[in-house]
């Protein structure tokens, strides 16, 4: 075995990636996931959206009072369940001070670097590998039912626009005349448009970028359960499963199975599951079906476009490691898609609509955790949130710039596990 193994723990997003990044800096590696096939969690079925236009964190200012009213409304966009709220109280804490305004446009700013990066490297990825995986980029509409959401929506556009976010802003008749699935729908007053944003299928990805680092020397163990990190004289140097051990340097890019790797070495990792739903249909010959991805910011829900299939998606509900289906949930998502685009809605055939959930990795501020950790031989890729595909490839290369000594390409320090108020240990 290769002394200088790397053993990336989770076929994610994040892991995949972090694979592939290593891989072709000729780093020997081996991916290790208890699944049979890498993407089986919440990359699976995930919105399908690289998005940098759309990088503020959920933990925006005023979301402590709609998360306790929350508890008392069953159908709540962002919904916290009474049961959870042992396990949430500290992370909860940090969640709540992370969403003053401050820290918040703070947070976003640096959100939107990543997420703009990374869906660039993530084009040239998907060309310079030829993978195929639904790619386009037809743009974001972000939908306004107010002129309260469109003065919020502006309000973050213009921040970012200072960024280099191009966006435009459409009332109802331009609009209409850019997405025309939407005449149907009469409360929309208009919409922000995000023309650099793109689209694509997350876990084809995934299974196109895993066969690519393989070719370059990259090996694979799935149906393989890390059972715990090994830790040695203050170092963690391999990992142990199924009565075997693994000697290397270790990644942890296991997404909402992070924290519980790392609970027995003493390190606390703020992360929390936030419970996701997609339902994925057939659109096959629908001439009318929305070109754009659209994002209705209130119901926290959205619409993809992917090839010959449309996905909606949303919500959020932090009640633990619950994988449970929850049919009204669905219903809720079928209701948003009816009354935004009723006539479309009939022609689809709802029986065979596939659900989905997923448990996204929250971190308490919003931000992933990318780099080295305060304890020697582990490393860290997770905390992505509702952002792991639109950060995906861009926090693997600044991972991979790390560990092979090379300087980011963008400022890499705000993910840092190591930095101000976020170290951890």
């Amino acid at each position: 075995m290769a002394k200088d193994l790397t053993i990336i723990i989770g076929g994610g997003l994040a892991g995949v990636t972090s694979f592939y990044e290593l891989c072709a800096r000729d780093k020997p590696c081996l991916l290790l996931d208890s699944e049979s096939a890498v993407a089986q969690g919440t990359s699976f079925a995930n919105g399908g959206g690289l998005h940098p236009s759309l990088p503020d964190p959920w933990n925006n200012p005023g979301i402590g009072r709609h998360l306790l009213a929350s508890l008392f409304q069953r159908d709540a966009a962002m919904k916290l369940h009474f049961s959870q709220l042992p396990n949430l109280f500290g992370w909860g804490m940090s969640f709540i001070r992370n969403s003053r305004r401050g820290a918040y446009e703070a947070i976003t700013r640096a959100n939107f670097d990543l997420a703009e990066y990374s869906t660039r490297q993530t084009q040239a990825l998907q060309q310079f590998l030829n993978l195929d995986y639904d790619a386009a980029a037809p743009g974001t509409l972000k939908l306004l039912r107010s002129a309260g959401e469109r003065d919020e929506a502006l309000r973050l556009a213009d921040m970012l626009a200072e960024k280099g976010l191009a966006y435009e802003e459409l009332d109802r008749a331009a609009l209409l005349a850019c997405e025309p699935s939407l005449r149907d729908a009469p409360d929309l007053i208009g919409a922000l448009r995000f023309a650099g944003d793109g689209i694509g299928d997350a876990r084809r990805f995934c299974e196109g970028l895993a066969a690519a680092a393989i070719e370059r020397g990259g090996r694979m163990r799935l149906n393989t359960k890390v059972e715990h990190l090994l830790f040695e004289n203050g170092k963690v140097c391999g990992v142990r499963f199924e009565g075997e051990e693994m000697r290397g340097t270790v990644v942890l890019a296991a997404g909402v199975a992070a924290a519980q790797l790392a609970r027995p070495l003493g390190f606390n990792l703020p992360i929390r599951p936030a419970k996701g739903y997609s339902l994925t249909l057939d659109a096959a010959g629908q001439a009318d079906c929305p070109k754009h991805l659209l994002v209705d910011p209130t119901p926290h829900i959205a619409i993809t476009p992917l090839g010959s299939r449309l996905r909606i998606l949303g919500m959020a509900e932090f009640s633990g490691f619950d994988r449970h289906i929850d049919p009204k949930r669905l219903l809720q998502l079928h209701r948003f898609f009816a009354g935004l685009l009723p006539d479309l809605a009939d022609r689809l055939d709802w029986q065979k609509a596939e659900g989905w959930v997923g448990l996204r990795p929250m971190s308490a501020d919003g931000r992933p955790f990318i780099g080295q950790s305060a304890i020697e031989g582990l490393w860290l890729n997770v905390g992505h949130g509702h952002l792991g595909w639109t950060k995906a490839v861009g926090s693997a290369r600044i991972l991979a710039d790390a560990m092979t000594g090379r300087e980011a390409e963008i400022n890499a320090a705000p993910f840092s596990p190591n930095a101000g108020e976020r170290r951890l240990r």
